[in-house]
């Protein structure tokens, strides 16, 4: 009557590689909402570049310089997760909001005065995208600087969980990147209630989505190619002839429903038009 991946409720241990991949790809989907609203730029769209698990010292040295970290914890404790963002990056993004080019050099080792405010009001997205990632409010930005030594609580040899999301925009041809690291501790904390329940079983398709029972169900897919926005204005105006340029999106969204599962790039294949994918959220 059922299929036994409905009824398994043999609980698991987590595995802290997949619970990281699945916070890093919802905390993407969250971060592009609130960076879309700070920046005011709805053409904005993040992806999951990749995920490891490194010493805290390479990962230190992959960053380089020149960067604002920001270390996220769960209330006063050490546990938490650091973020690190390119200050050249963040200046050009502030120069676009204020009507600028956005062409700044992405070396600038100081965060001018003027740009001050919106980096606290980017940590204060950021703080919001992981609270809504992992439904733990309590989350809060405990250290800012432009040292990662002196910001993260790691330990020397401690190994994190590091992932790089890149964010693209209509608006320019220069994606920038923000990078995370988080302690094994707090990505354990993050996953203990789910982790704890005694429902908690394999998922579907865990024993090979072939041989599932689900395998065969059609899902409605859809990618947005564009998103335009027009006043009403302008929108009562419209008659046959007029000419509304749109502008592709580099990164374009393939969904089900609201859950975005994949990003692609347009292409043409036997004269039809076609998405070839960058990133899945199934490639973990």
């Amino acid at each position: 009557m059922h299929c036994d991946e409905l009824l398994s409720r043999a609980a698991t241990p987590p595995e802290l590689d997949i619970e990281f991949a699945r916070f890093v790809s919802g905390f993407a989907e969250n971060a592009q909402l609130q960076l879309a609203e700070l920046c005011d730029d709805r053409g904005i769209a993040t992806s999951v570049v990749a995920t490891e698990l490194l010493p805290v010292g390479d990962w230190y040295e992959q960053m380089g310089n020149a960067r604002r970290h920001s270390y996220f914890s769960l209330g006063q404790e050490s546990r938490g997760i650091l973020v690190s963002v390119g200050i050249g990056e963040l200046v050009a993004q502030f120069e676009r909001i204020l009507g600028g080019s956005g062409e700044v050099d992405e070396r600038l080792g100081i965060l001018p005065a003027s740009a001050a405010r919106f980096a606290h009001q980017f940590d204060d997205r950021v703080c919001e995208a992981m609270r809504r990632t992992s439904d733990r409010r309590e989350i809060s930005a405990s250290a800012i600087g432009d040292e990662a030594e002196d910001v993260a609580p790691f330990a020397l040899g401690e190994k994190v969980w590091t992932a790089t999301i890149a964010i693209s925009s209509s608006k320019s041809d220069r994606p920038w990147q923000v990078r995370l690291a988080a302690c094994q501790s707090m990505i354990a904390e993050l996953v203990e209630k789910r982790a704890a329940s005694p429902a908690t079983g394999r998922t579907i398709g865990a024993r090979g989505i072939g041989g599932s029972a689900i395998a065969d169900v059609d899902l409605p897919l859809r990618a947005v190619l564009v998103d335009v926005p027009m006043s009403i204005a302008r929108l009562a105006s419209l008659e046959p002839g007029a000419v509304i340029q749109v502008a592709v999106n580099r990164s374009v969204p393939l969904q089900i429903g609201q859950l975005t599962i994949a990003h692609g790039c347009v292409g043409e294949l036997d004269d039809r038009v076609a998405l070839e994918l960058t990133h899945t959220s199934f490639s973990e």
